[in-house]
This record gives C-alpha cells, sequence and structure tokens, in this order.
C-alpha cells in the first residue's frame, strides 16, 4: 500500500497532486480519503483534514457517489458530468483505477494482491461553459447586428442600378442612404474593436488628477446643443466639485457624454436630463451621476444592460426620441462599464419604469483641494 513506502515517496507523490492544477482526491476501496491536494481543499471548502474522511461525508451528491461506486466495483476508469445546484455550477468527474503493489520490509515473503485505490478528479467547468455561452451569444449578436445593414445596403444597390439612368435624383438619395448605412457599420466595428481593445487591457490609459467639476462642465458645454436641438433641458449639480479624481479625462468623458446621449435618447420634448458629481460619504470616492425623466427601464432589463449587445424592450422606443428608440449597437455600456472597472471604479443604473433612470459611476480620488 501507499501508506507502507518512504517518507520521501509520499512527499513526491504529494508534490505530484499538489503540480496538477484541478482538485484531486486518492481513495481507496470504501471511499474513504488517503491523499488529495489544495485544490480540493477549497473547492470542497474543507475546515477540516480530509485524510480517512467518507466521499459522501464531503460531496452529498448522488450522481458523483454513483459514479465513484461503478468505477470501483468495476475497476475501470469512468467520466461524467454533474449539476452543482441552481447557480449553474457544473463539475466534470473523472476516476481512474490507480494500482500499486505493496512493499514488505521482510523479503522473501510471498506478496499479496495489489492493492488499489482510485484518483478522483473534479474540474469545475462553470467558467468554460459561461465563456461559450458569450462566443455564441457574441456570434449571435454581430451576425445580427451586421445582416440588417448590409440586407439594407443590399437593396439599395439594387434600386440604385434600376434609377440611376432614369431618375439622378432618387439615385442621390439612395446614396445617401447607402452611404448611412456603411457609416453605421464601421461605426459598429470601431465599437466592437474598441471593446476588444479593452477587455484585453490593450487600451492605455493616461491616468491623471482631474477635477470632478472640469469633467462635468465640459460634457455639460458638448451635449447642450444635441439637448436643445431635442427641447430637452439640460443642467448639472455639482458637489464637492474641485474634488481631484484619478483619471483619464477622455476616457472617461467619453463614458459621460455616453451616458447623456443615452438620456437624451429617451427622454421626450420638456424632460430633464441632470449630469451631476458629489464626494461618497466615506471620502475616497467621487461619485458621477446622470439623471433623466425618460421613460425608465424595466426591471427584468436592469440586471443586464451592461451585456455586450444587450438591448432593452422595444417599449422604449417612441417616436420622439432620437433615432430608433434603442437603436445603436448595444455596446455603449459595456464600453462604459469597461473603462470605469479599468480605473478602479463602478458603474450601476437604478430606474422607474415611465419616471426615468439614473446611471451612476464611482472614480478614486487623489487629491480633494481645500477650499
Amino acid at each position: 500500500m501507499i501508506d507502507h513506502v518512504s517518507t520521501g515517496y509520499k512527499q513526491f507523490f504529494q508534490s505530484l497532486l499538489e503540480a496538477v492544477p484541478w482538485p484531486i482526491i486518492v481513495l481507496d476501496h470504501s471511499l474513504s480519503v488517503h491523499y488529495y491536494n489544495q485544490a480540493a481543499v477549497q473547492l470542497l471548502e474543507a475546515k477540516e483534514a480530509l485524510h480517512h474522511l467518507k466521499l459522501d461525508q464531503l460531496i452529498p451528491d448522488i450522481t458523483i457517489l454513483e459514479l465513484v461506486k461503478k468505477s470501483i466495483q468495476e475497476e475501470i476508469p469512468a467520466k461524467g458530468e454533474s449539476p452543482r445546484d441552481n447557480s449553474g455550477t457544473v463539475w466534470k468527474i473523472s476516476v481512474t483505477p490507480l494500482e500499486h503493489e505493496p512493499l514488505h520490509a521482510n523479503k522473501g515473503k510471498q506478496r499479496t494482491a495489489p492493492g488499489r485505490y482510485f484518483a478522483l478528479v473534479i474540474e469545475d467547468l462553470t467558467e468554460l461553459r459561461r465563456l461559450e455561452r458569450v462566443r455564441r451569444d457574441f456570434i449571435a449578436n454581430i451576425s445580427h447586428e451586421l445582416r440588417t445593414p448590409l440586407t439594407s445596403i443590399r437593396l439599395l444597390v439594387e434600386t440604385l442600378e434600376e434609377t440611376i439612368d432614369t431618375d439622378p435624383d432618387q439615385a442621390q438619395t439612395f446614396v445617401e442612404k447607402i452611404d448611412t448605412e456603411v457609416q453605421h457599420l464601421s461605426a459598429l466595428v470601431a465599437e466592437i474593436l474598441e471593446l476588444s481593445r479593452i477587455e484585453s487591457g490593450q487600451v492605455p490609459m493616461t491616468i491623471q488628477p482631474v477635477q470632478a467639476e472640469q469633467l462635468v462642465r465640459e460634457v455639460m458645454a458638448r451635449m447642450l446643443p444635441l439637448a436643445q436641438r431635442h427641447r430637452v433641458v439640460l443642467r448639472t449639480e455639482i458637489e464637492q466639485g474641485k474634488t481631484e479624481v484619478a483619471a483619464d479625462s477622455k476616457h472617461i468623458a467619453r463614458v459621460l457624454v455616453n451616458l447623456v446621449h443615452n438620456a437624451i435618447k429617451f427622454t421626450s420634448s420638456g424632460g430633464v436630463v441632470v449630469i451631476g458629481t458629489r464626494l461618497q460619504p466615506e471620502g475616497n470616492t467621487q461619485s458621477f451621476f446622470v439623471r433623466d425623466t425618460g421613460v425608465g427601464i424595466r426591471p427584468e432589463d436592469l440586471p443586464r444592460i451592461f451585456e455586450r449587445f444587450y438591448k432593452v424592450s422595444q417599449a422604449r422606443s417612441r417616436a420622439d426620441f432620437i433615432g430608433p428608440g434603442g437603436g445603436g449597437s448595444g455596446l455603449g455600456l459595456a464600453i462604459a462599464r469597461h473603462v470605469v472597472e479599468a480605473h478602479g471604479g463602478r458603474i450601476k443604473a437604478e430606474s422607474v419604469l415611465e419616471q426615468g433612470s439614473t446611471f451612476t459611476f464611482t472614480l478614486p480620488v487623489t487629491v480633494r483641494s481645500r477650499s
């Protein structure tokens, strides 16, 4: 048995277990634990040593226990998957019989039958499945986003071919529409590339002390013409605005512009959009917010609005909003989230349907100017 071998061999065997990136438990026929690695301790959240505990004390899962028992009884390798709970956690289970011939101190004695141990390997597939789902969703979403403008361009080109000689004015209209669709495609590709670079950490951030008030007022000046054009009141609320935050002013300004543009988009004529900033009570973070009196967001949409390509219900679409109300790539808020998090901040949204929404993000404070 393994327990009879030298201490050096045991240490070497334990080192091998620790070198494996997955949780491993070595069991005997009675399902008693003999060896394990720290990855197993962490996965099982064990509060005590696992030596000689029974497997059913550690993993009270019938599916896993039956798989292990089958491997032990038939002395064959076995594999399977087991959903752990309603959270979507999935474990991949592998059981492999291990042969070890006992060593005896006294030579000449007849050797007994080889001992049997079984290596139970557990691989958490949760993150892998999540990434697979993200990949599938990304392909489906990008295909959908590209299909619509490409179809429009194809139809416009076909019509243009029919009118270019007979109706030059109508042909010019189609050319302008094609140009609009091409611009939409270019913007979509640019946003996808930008999000990809931000997610992979390839976008350089020039973090410098910037006054919160300065960021708010710059965005106010940039977005005021758009608000006036659509008869939306745009104003500021600035508290402790001289506080300096650690930020790349270019990227954070783009986040604010995106939030204000969305607020104007979903606020009808006569509504109000507020850009504001205030120091958080603990004093080490400054919050920035954009509040509107628009149509609001449904509770079921709120948890997902910062996901890539996620678009809220078409119920938000109204004739007096900019564009198709909810049109766009669905990437703006995802980009905003990654930019804010790259600064060490957090972004969130609160909303009441038909009453308005508030988007808030925080940035770390560097120096707070004295009054």
